[in-house]
């Protein structure tokens, strides 16, 4: 479905309505404070080398008129009358659109803004007349004097922090020559032109320029986030949109220029869902350069989406876009959404950006709307949502069987219920290779489709090599994907390789400093490469912000286990079961802690309850090898861990690094599995704990 126009401002009156307006606001009195308080026959306001008459609502400058529509110009009034205070964008759309809807009013506003600044010739970016004020409104920063005949006289000074006149800080700077109003094609084709000029010629004004862009831009990528799409249709049902535009938003911009912007990930977004902080706020807590927060309205089959994204630095609007479509159509808008904010950063970063590779093929409405869905439920990660997501997955790709990623989703929910065994994996696995395979046909530019497939090979396929050149891959695409990062954490760390794993799960957190599952992946990282005290430390950081957070109690359960801490595992193993719903792959932990801590009969009660389990539900033969390896039963042991590679169980990823094995590792029968695994060599050397780096 072709991309259509965004949607256009209602068409405004001509001048003469906006001189009827303002002689009608003079003669009933409609002023502002310092009008009433200034001579009677000021009618003009001046800043810079432009001037408004307010009797005749003439904009001039440098004494030649300038041509502005009338809600422009009215905007431009208010805001002069009210120089230096904050004018609420309620008040403005209250004002001047007293009867449109919200969404409408805020575009319309924005629109009128956009072009006010045009005229202007003002930089939202970095405004020196009108200043956005993250969700509050704008106030007009230039220095304004009122006109009475030929007397002027102040009609509103800045304040900066602490009460200091801003003039007084930063004196007003000349009047800007004369400019031509390019159209904004021309004016970047020019300005690159000059850029290019100014290299060749060797000018030190370009040359300090550039010299400053590398020093802001060079060593340091810019880092966005995304805030939580607000629901404006008090549907609560239709919560999904919200969450899955946010989830699609941040994919694609972590696609747009993957070397010169970060994206926050979505644990972290999600926390400002609703919230009532400021850009200010956001910023200064998350450290980011750009905010983009956004809203959407979704009626019948119609939906209106509104975006503006922020810097970081100064809190100014960089863009603004308001989009009115078909409901079905929301593949395209978010697309195009990230593709114009792709083009607002391209001047900051100096840096040319990437448009999304699928974004030029249309997709089946029906097929993108139950993604968002399954995305939803993903994100819930019981096994319960996990099946939903399977469904809505499933339906998605049959809609279209063209959708690269709904595939990719799909590989990964199935790769999720075998990593937590909710289903074996001669259900699972397959499932997962055939969907990674579809994606990599649809659409192998896609680092999900790359990391779907990544995964495939690392834990069904065991191709080390191979998973890892694909995990590669899939990160050169999207160096923003968390997911991407978290999943070759763990390659690396059934690897061996601990300290590159350490050091990949760190980039993951500092995309998604606020996700639960990537700070309790450090935790993971230490206590397989024997770090129990870093690990213990890093787990019950993550209990103190979360106390139900399962995989938290589970490696603090590990760590504790082979620190002979056995109440302290037992404890949470527990804790674990009992938030789980009592599910086999902790129980078989908390039988092997009993055989370990010498209560053996608990461990052969679990044990039997265990095989009752295995005629109607799969339990994983890696779990019984750890139930027996507590009980110190070393042949059967390796009988079961025989049958789970027969089975491809999953867990047999942790097979060279897991603890509980450490006794077996001179076993022949033992290092014939590991063969059939295919484990690389750093795989089978243990890293001591003084080769591992320090918590950060």
């Amino acid at each position: 479905m072709p991309i259509q126009a965004p949607v256009r401002v209602v068409p405004v009156s001509t001048d003469s309505g906006m001189r009827q307006a303002i002689s009608h606001r003079a003669a009933t009195g409609e002023t502002s404070r310092r009008m009433k308080d200034s001579a009677a026959s000021a009618k003009r306001f001046r800043f810079r080398d432009f001037e408004v008459d307010l009797q005749t609502g003439d904009l001039r400058k440098q004494g030649f008129r300038v041509k502005l529509q009338e809600k422009p110009l009215q905007i431009l009034c208010l805001l002069l009358e009210r120089a230096g205070e904050i004018v609420t964008r309620e008040e403005l759309s209250q004002r001047f659109w007293p009867s449109a809807t919200f969404v409408d009013a805020r575009h319309n506003l924005n629109t009128c803004l956009n072009r006010l600044r045009q005229v202007l010739g003002d930089n939202a970016n970095e405004p020196e007349l009108i200043r956005t004020i993250p969700r509050q409104g704008y106030r007009f920063v230039a220095r304004v004097t009122e006109v009475a005949g030929d007397v002027e006289t102040p009609a509103a000074t800045e304040h900066a922090p602490f009460g200091i006149p801003v003039e007084s800080v930063n004196p007003p700077l000349p009047p800007k020559r004369s400019a031509w109003v390019f159209p904004r094609r021309l004016r970047i084709v020019l300005a690159c032109a000059a850029l290019l000029a100014a290299t060749l010629s060797g000018l030190p004004y370009f040359r300090r320029l550039d010299h400053s862009a590398r020093a802001k831009y060079g060593d340091h990528k810019g880092t966005i986030l995304i805030t939580p799409f607000q629901n404006l249709s008090g549907d609560p049902n239709q919560d999904y949109l919200s969450d899955g535009l946010t989830d699609e938003m941040i994919t694609r911009l972590g696609e747009v220029s993957p070397q010169h912007l970060n994206v926050i990930a979505r644990s972290t977004a999600m926390q400002y869902k609703n919230t009532r902080k400021t850009i200010e706020e956001i910023a200064r807590e998350e450290h980011v350069d750009y905010i983009l927060e956004g809203s959407f309205l979704r009626q019948d089959n119609q939906v209106r989406i509104t975006a503006q994204l922020f810097t970081g630095r100064d809190h100014g609007s960089l863009w603004t876009g308001a989009y009115e479509r078909d409901a079905r159509n929301l593949f395209a808008i978010e697309r195009e959404v990230a593709d114009r904010i792709a083009e607002s950063l391209s001047i900051e970063l100096l840096a040319p950006v990437e448009h999304s590779a699928t974004a030029k093929r249309p997709v089946s409405p029906e097929a993108y709307d139950a993604y968002l869905k399954g995305l939803f439920e993903l994100n819930k990660t019981t096994p319960a949502d996990l099946e939903r997501s399977v469904v809505y997955f499933e339906l998605a790709s049959k809609k279209d069987p063209n959708f690269a990623p709904a595939y990719a989703a799909l590989a990964y929910s199935y790769d999720l219920a075998a990593g937590w065994t909710y289903l074996s994996p001669s259900e699972a696995y397959p499932r997962a290779k055939a969907a990674a395979q579809m994606a990599l046909k649809m659409d192998d530019t896609l680092a999900d489709s790359q990391l779907a497939n990544a995964q495939v090979l690392h834990e069904y396929d065991w191709d080390w090599s191979g998973a890892e050149r694909v995990y590669l891959r899939a990160l050169a695409l999207n160096p923003s994907s968390v997911l991407g990062h978290k999943l070759y954490a763990e390659f690396l760390t059934h690897a061996g390789r601990y300290q590159e794993a350490l050091a990949e799960i760190r980039k993951a957190q500092q995309l998604d400093p606020a996700s639960l599952v990537m700070n309790a992946s450090v935790c993971f990282v230490y206590m397989h490469a024997r770090q129990y005290d870093n690990a213990v430390k890093e787990c019950k950081k993550e209990l103190e912000l979360d106390a139900q957070f399962i995989p938290a109690h589970y490696w603090l359960a590990d760590s504790h286990l082979f620190t002979r801490r056995f109440e302290e595992a037992e404890a949470e193993l527990k804790r674990a079961l009992d938030l789980s719903g009592n599910a086999s792959y902790f129980l078989t932990a908390l039988a092997m802690t009993y055989g370990l801590e010498g209560k053996k009969e608990e461990a052969k009660r679990i044990l039997g309850e265990l095989k009752l389990r295995a005629g109607k539900t799969y339990v994983s033969p890696f779990g019984l090898a750890d139930v027996y390896i507590g009980l110190g039963d070393k042949e059967q042991a390796l009988a079961m861990l025989t049958q789970a590679v027969r089975e491809h169980s999953a867990d047999l990823v942790f097979l060279a690094s897991a603890p509980e094995f450490d006794a077996l590792h001179e076993d022949p029968r033992f290092k014939a599995l590991e063969a059939r695994i295919g484990f690389p060599d750093s795989a089978m050397r243990v890293e001591s704990a003084s080769k591992m780096a320090s918590p950060q």
